[in-house]
């Protein structure tokens, strides 16, 4: 995680012309759909491979939890990297932003790959809404908790990041099946990042403009 250059206050006020102009929001979607496509290139492959040893030494259900927190942390982990030279000359917090969203991330996928697994070894159908909602919640609160002191409307981008996570993985799916190319690819990582760009620029956005 990049080290701060300074202790920020807690609450410390984002600038608002900093996350509002044209020339960032469109800077933020470039280089959250760049990170995204190489993030992804190198997580998923080493999620497999860490994950295929925790399955034998562990279990399914943790091998599943390892895998998503690999998957999911490197990923998310990574957009947030990218982002994060943007954002880091422009809010006092974040330093703080790589850390909340790698969090997010590996404890969104690990809880739901784990649940996920854990239905179906107990013989229940695996309703997809179940490990999706314990994935969620999980996401919401890891980020949540990572920039509650820190950063104004925590709760906001916590919720935004989540749902920008959801539309990203929905559109990526949609365009994937449509098109025929496989959804692991670099340039659907590309466009997984650009939505999940998108909606987080968004809030930031709104973020700024409200009173602390």
């Amino acid at each position: 995680m990049p080290e701060p250059e300074g202790l920020p206050e807690p609450g410390g006020l984002p600038e608002p012309d900093g996350l509002t102009d044209r020339g960032f929001r469109v800077r933020w979607v470039l280089a959250s759909a760049a990170g995204m496509a190489v993030a992804g290139a190198v997580a998923r492959p080493l999620s497999y491979l860490v994950g295929g040893a925790a399955h034998e030494a562990l279990g399914s259900v943790v091998g599943e939890a390892v895998v998503g927190a690999v998957a999911g942390g490197g990923v998310l982990g990574g957009i947030a990297l990218a982002q994060w030279l943007l954002l880091r000359r422009r809010v006092s917090w974040a330093a703080r932003w790589p850390a909340a969203l790698a969090a997010a991330g590996a404890a969104a996928a690990a809880a739901g790959f784990a649940a996920d697994e854990a239905l179906g070894l107990a013989g229940y159908p695996e309703p997809p809404a179940v490990p999706a909602a314990v994935g969620l919640t999980a996401f919401v609160l890891a980020h949540w908790l990572v920039l509650r002191r820190y950063a104004p409307g925590a709760g906001l981008l916590a919720a935004a990041s989540a749902g920008g996570f959801v539309l990203a993985a929905v559109v990526t799916v949609a365009v994937g099946a449509a098109s025929g190319f496989e959804g692991e690819s670099p340039l659907f990582g590309a466009l997984f990042g650009a939505v999940y760009g998108a909606v987080t620029v968004l809030a930031l956005g709104r973020l700024s403009r409200s009173p602390a």
